[in-house]
């Protein structure tokens, strides 16, 4: 039998935390896999685990912050983004606390991540698994209950899910002010890694519109949130505007 390659754990080269964020949106999952790379996350805790439930220390982290318990990790993306807009680091990395069952095939430890967040390029999103990539072109009421819905929300999802009085559509044109592609490629499960000069394809008052959606629902498990999810890759960059599906 070969030997089995350890799981890193630390970076191979220094990174200052000028050049790296880490944003990790947290439920209850345990904080064991991020502590490799603490000094760069800002944990976002919307289960308000106590310190005495953790064998984590939550000083170990650059930030760890409570938020209240709604909209998914959509809005604890938004709320870093929007917070801390004058001091994003160069390159960022959005991620679940537990992201992997999403993308474990791929990239199985927080270094790995941090390594891959480091190579994306200008006007690139990388959700770290390419399978996670599909194109969409829901602009009407979506039918959750469609088969091809199946990898955005589960049956468990769908039953708690707080409907939105808006299609995504209206959603694209409230936040962006324009129109909508014929289609966009969308990446499942809300991880991933971007540059500080690709958000910034678009002013801070984008991001704030999209917020104040999450706010107005106020809900743990609303369709913003699920809506939200497809849209970020064509927020940051129009090289994932289509002008029809080509990955379903």
């Amino acid at each position: 039998m070969g030997s089995v390659i350890p799981t890193p754990t630390k970076l191979p080269w220094p990174v200052s935390t000028t050049s790296l964020g880490v944003v990790v949106a947290r439920f209850q999952e345990d904080l064991i896999p991020w502590l490799p790379v603490s000094k760069y996350a800002y944990v976002y805790d919307k289960g308000h685990i106590p310190q005495s439930n953790d064998t984590v220390d939550h000083d170990a982290f650059r930030s760890y912050v409570q938020l209240p318990n709604i909209g998914r990790e959509g809005h604890t993306h938004l709320h870093h983004i929007v917070n801390h807009w004058d001091k994003l680091e160069d390159y960022i990395m959005f991620s679940q606390a537990a992201p992997f069952d999403l993308i474990g095939e791929v990239v199985n430890s927080t270094i790995q991540m941090v390594e891959l967040a480091l190579q994306v390029r200008p006007d690139e999103v990388n959700p770290f698994n390419p399978a996670l990539f599909h194109d969409v072109d829901d602009w009407a009421k979506i039918n959750w209950t469609d088969p091809k819905e199946s990898i955005w929300m589960t049956p468990s999802q769908l039953a708690s899910l707080v409907f939105a009085p808006y299609t995504p559509a209206e959603l694209w044109h409230f936040v962006l002010r324009e129109h909508h592609p014929p289609a966009i490629r969308a990446a499942h499960g809300g991880i991933f890694a971007v540059r500080r000069e690709t958000i910034y394809n678009h002013p801070r008052e984008v991001y704030e519109r999209a917020l104040k959606k999450f706010v107005e629902a106020n809900a743990t498990n609303p369709e913003v949130g699920f809506m939200w999810e497809r849209f970020w890759t064509s927020t940051f960059s129009r090289r994932y505007w289509l002008p029809e599906v080509e990955n379903p």
